[in-house]
């Protein structure tokens, strides 16, 4: 048996899979017995680009009946080491471990996790799970007694995630606390002095903007010496020696590699595996990296970066190369040269950008109308009918602002109006 295995179940694994299913079905006789398998702790899909979302309801779907259907296997499992010479994923609880002519790593990623006392404190938006608890806890904050900070959340980074978080958080703790008699206040904190530094000087004005129409205070290079609990808050300290009481504290403090990438080959400092232009890991001939597990070049002097907008077609294109590899094809190069950002910012709407240098495109309602179709049926999983044909590796033409903004007014129709 000839095996192409790829781990993980995210965006990356998912598409890895169908892209090397997609390539089987293309190569014909030369790759018709090649079996395709994901490995993973569980084949739910974990939609990220949605945990945020007050009033969403779905946030993770089982891949397993779509893998089932275009002919991928799927094995419930922790790799815990890889035998790289031998071929082999090791599981936890597994001695044999599953074989591999191929390897797709497509591992994901996880938020930057808080010191270990703080985190019964803290909300960690990593899983389903973990949105649903800080749903949960959010609804229940009129149920507690009063207290300084019952309506007072702490976003604790002020990147992507903490900015759309912490703008969502400040007109859903503004509808609980109406008529309590308690002020509804988010605070948010970074190191840096800008929030969304990591966005470039494009957005600021737009981001700024929306923190104040949401309500959101950012604290600038600030940081945190001390998370304790009282009855009913938690208290901040500050590195100033400052204190903040907040019923609520959320750790957005960015993002790293699963460390299961660092099994495949040198890792760098955010624990991605560097990979050549057809996403074979540094040294490897038949090991391949997708999404946030590699640090692959999407553009001249631009790395992809961690988000679903760079997973999804690394993972093609790593899944038909691993395909291809084993069946003597010519592998794909990988290239992503166009690039859009969009930001939900809660009741002020969004922002779109096009560009690596993230020159605004639209704000307000129709850049939230663009988020909300892309945390909808841009990331959910395709249809097993029109899988095959969606797992192509071609890559998408780049686009003028203005294409761009026509793309997607086509797209939206009167939500984009």
């Amino acid at each position: 048996m000839t095996r192409v295995l790829v781990i993980g179940s995210g965006f990356a694994g998912m598409w890895a899979a169908l892209g090397a299913a997609r390539a089987r079905r293309d190569l014909g006789a030369a790759a018709s017995s090649i079996d395709i398998d994901v490995v993973a702790p569980s084949s739910m899909l974990c939609l990220k680009p949605r945990l945020y979302q007050r009033h969403e309801s779905v946030f993770e779907v089982d891949i397993a009946p779509l893998l089932s259907a275009v002919g991928v296997g799927f094995s419930a499992g922790t790799v815990a080491s890889l035998d790289v010479a031998a071929h082999t994923a090791r599981l936890v609880g597994n001695v044999a471990g599953l074989s591999y002519d191929a390897l797709v790593v497509a591992a994901g990623s996880h938020t930057t996790p808080p010191p270990r006392p703080w985190r019964p404190h803290v909300h960690v938006l990593d899983s389903a799970t973990e949105a649903f608890a800080l749903r949960r806890h959010v609804a229940g904050l009129p149920q507690r007694p009063p207290s300084p900070g019952r309506y007072t959340a702490v976003v604790i980074g002020a990147g992507f995630t903490g900015l759309e978080i912490a703008t969502e958080l400040g007109g859903w703790l503004r509808d609980l606390a109406a008529g309590s008699g308690e002020a509804a206040r988010v605070l948010m904190l970074d190191r840096a002095d800008t929030p969304g530094a990591s966005l470039g000087a494009g957005p600021q004005a737009t981001i700024l903007e929306a923190l104040a129409k949401t309500g959101v205070t950012f604290r600038p290079s600030t940081s945190v010496s001390d998370i304790t609990a009282t009855d009913g808050d938690n208290v901040l300290t500050l590195a100033d020696g400052s204190r903040i009481d907040a019923a609520t504290v959320v750790w957005a403090a960015g993002l790293r590699a699963n460390p299961l990438a660092g099994l495949a080959g040198p890792a760098a400092d955010d624990g991605r595996l560097t990979v050549d232009s057809m996403l074979r890991v540094a040294g490897q001939n038949r090991i391949f990296a997708a999404g946030d597990s590699a640090r692959a070049s999407a553009a001249p002097r631009h790395d992809t970066l961690m988000s679903c907008q760079h997973a999804m077609p690394t993972g093609r294109v790593a899944g038909h190369n691993a395909m291809r590899a084993l069946a003597g094809a010519p592998l794909i190069p990988y290239t992503q040269p166009g690039y859009q950002t969009c930001l939900d910012l809660g009741e002020a709407g969004g922002m779109l950008s096009h560009g690596w240098d993230r020159a605004v495109v639209w704000n307000g309602a129709k850049a939230k109308a663009v988020k909300r179709f892309i945390n909808g049926p841009v990331i959910a999983p395709p249809a097993a009918d029109r899988a095959l044909e969606l797992a192509h590796a071609t890559p998408m033409p780049v686009a003028t602002a203005e294409e761009l903004a026509a793309r997607w007014q086509a797209l939206l129709g009167d939500a984009a109006a």
